[in-house]
């Protein structure tokens, strides 16, 4: 027989529970369930930055986003930086990209030995002006959070669009995009049916991405129903950490009412449940050939969704709604019906794909390969996950830390917060308002200190994104955005940023 095919596939902002083979009481998903069940799955794996583009560049070049220099959506990687679409490449083995990993500018095959890409993301550099989404009072204003769920609804399952430009707007949303990219993954593996030599194809897939749009028979599954609403789901929120209640009134969701909110958990439902059939006509197709036992399928997504909880859309917090993903392992070896509750990351998935191929990563790698984890052997790794976030609507950075049952998350010039998984799962207690606990948070920074210098890459991210004025200033303190207009008249510098 010959050596494995490997195949990845990252669904995009799928909350982690939001899945069959997770337990969730409605959710259908057959196609991961079995992926599951004939396969490992893990239970608490974590993304690096709960952000597209960061979280993409650090899981295809196991380094984190702060060595990447990647600080924000629309930030490139640098070519000069080793992927492992690459080193499959330079190893003889054909990797293929089919749709979204999420390249900026430019550099748009990553490595891969073919990129069949729909969807772009322009560069935002060069940057000459301050970051207006990390400044006080900043509020969204290219699409309204409460405005885009209040459209939470159904759509054609007809191909209406090329795919491209769905994303901006609500009533289209993703779909097409997908069944473009999964037509075309299809139509590579039948043209590659037979192929003596192995192969790494990559299907990414933007269900179950916002706009909360899907086709009528999907939509239909879910709405209209009683179900419970998510845990703590308040707009406002007055017991958030204060960094994570402003990130909650820059999205302005204010206004949601509770049938908005069904109808946008519908339709997100329904994004899950049509990807989850795309994703099995890709292992039809595979089975068929009589290729799917040796073949390594990889599922996964780029960081998760909040989808109401704590009074939450979209994902850039350390809540486990948002950094948390799906991850599931099948293939040669592989464990069947196994679930792993130690703590991993996508960071993981650089040397566990180079392991898959029979190759080992570079020393300068942060993960581990899951292969011995999913295959029951012992394994020896880190005993702790790591995630960062320098990005939109939140004026300061975050550092988070998963160690044992412990959260703990640092932020830079506010206090922090620790949760414990085990016995508070939704994470309604923060551990850091109880003095007792003052000796743990210690011990917790001591660590996050000995692996990262926060302070250092907080400073650095803000300098990256023209946060810090020539003088020293620090406009995350000192800039409100009602004031932006009216500096950005005295810098006529700036007008010709891309930010």
């Amino acid at each position: 027989m010959k050596q494995p095919n490997i195949l990845v596939i990252c669904s995009d902002q799928h909350h982690p529970r939001v899945a069959g083979y997770r337990g969730h009481p409605r959710v259908l998903t057959p196609n991961l369930d079995r992926l599951a069940s004939e396969g490992t799955h893990f239970t608490r794996a974590y993304c690096n930055y709960p952000l597209c583009t960061p979280s993409r560049m650090s899981f295809i070049t196991g380094r984190y986003c702060h060595e990447l220099g990647v600080w924000n959506n629309g930030w490139p990687l640098s070519p000069d930086e080793t992927t492992w679409a690459r080193r499959l490449d330079r190893a003889g083995i054909p990797s293929v990209m089919c749709g979204k990993m999420d390249f900026v500018g430019e550099y748009q095959d990553g490595g891969f030995t073919e990129h069949h890409i729909i969807r772009r993301r322009r560069s935002h550099l060069p940057i000459t002006k301050p970051f207006r989404g990390r400044l006080p009072g900043f509020e969204c204003w290219w699409s309204k959070d409460d405005d885009t769920i209040n459209h939470a609804g159904s759509r054609t399952e007809k191909v209406i669009s090329d795919g491209v430009d769905g994303e901006e707007d609500d009533g289209i949303g993703n779909f097409d995009h997908d069944r473009i990219v999964t037509d075309g993954a299809l139509k590579w593996l039948r043209e590659h049916a037979g192929d003596a030599s192995p192969w790494c194809l990559y299907l990414g897939l933007v269900f179950p991405h916002s706009p909360f749009t899907v086709p009528h028979r999907f939509f239909d599954l879910y709405y209209p129903n009683r179900d419970p609403l998510p845990v703590d789901a308040r707009f406002p929120n007055p017991n958030l950490h204060p960094v994570v209640m402003n990130f909650q009134r820059s999205q302005r969701v204010a206004n949601i009412t509770d049938d908005s909110l069904r109808r946008m958990l519908a339709a997100y439902f329904g994004m899950v449940t049509c990807m989850d059939e795309m994703i099995g006509e890709v292992l039809a197709e595979l089975e068929s050939q009589g290729a799917l036992d040796n073949t390594f399928v990889i599922f996964t997504s780029d960081h998760g969704e909040a989808l109401g909880e704590h009074g939450l859309i979209s994902k850039s917090t350390s809540y486990e709604g948002s950094v948390g993903v799906p991850l599931i392992l099948r293939g040669p070896g592989i464990q069947r019906s196994q679930s792993i509750e130690t703590p991993v990351s996508l960071l993981d998935l650089y040397p566990t794909i180079l392991d898959m191929a029979g190759l080992r990563a570079e020393p300068d790698r942060r993960g581990c390969s899951l292969l011995p984890l999913a295959r029951g052997a012992p394994a020896s790794r880190p005993d702790f996950v790591l995630a960062e976030y320098h990005g939109w609507f939140l004026t300061q950075s975050w550092f988070m830390l998963v160690r044992g049952d412990l959260k703990y998350t640092w932020y830079s010039r506010g206090r922090p917060s620790l949760f414990n998984l085990r016995d508070d799962p939704d994470e309604c207690h923060d551990l850091a308002l109880d003095p007792a606990s003052r000796p743990l948070l210690e011990q917790f920074e001591k660590f996050l200190r000995s692996v990262v210098d926060p302070d250092r890459i907080a400073i650095e991210s803000k300098q990256a994104l023209k946060l810090i004025g020539p003088d020293g200033e620090d406009y995350t303190e000192t800039l409100p955005v009602e004031r932006y207009d009216e500096l950005e008249a005295r810098h006529p510098e700036w007008r010709n940023s891309r930010f």
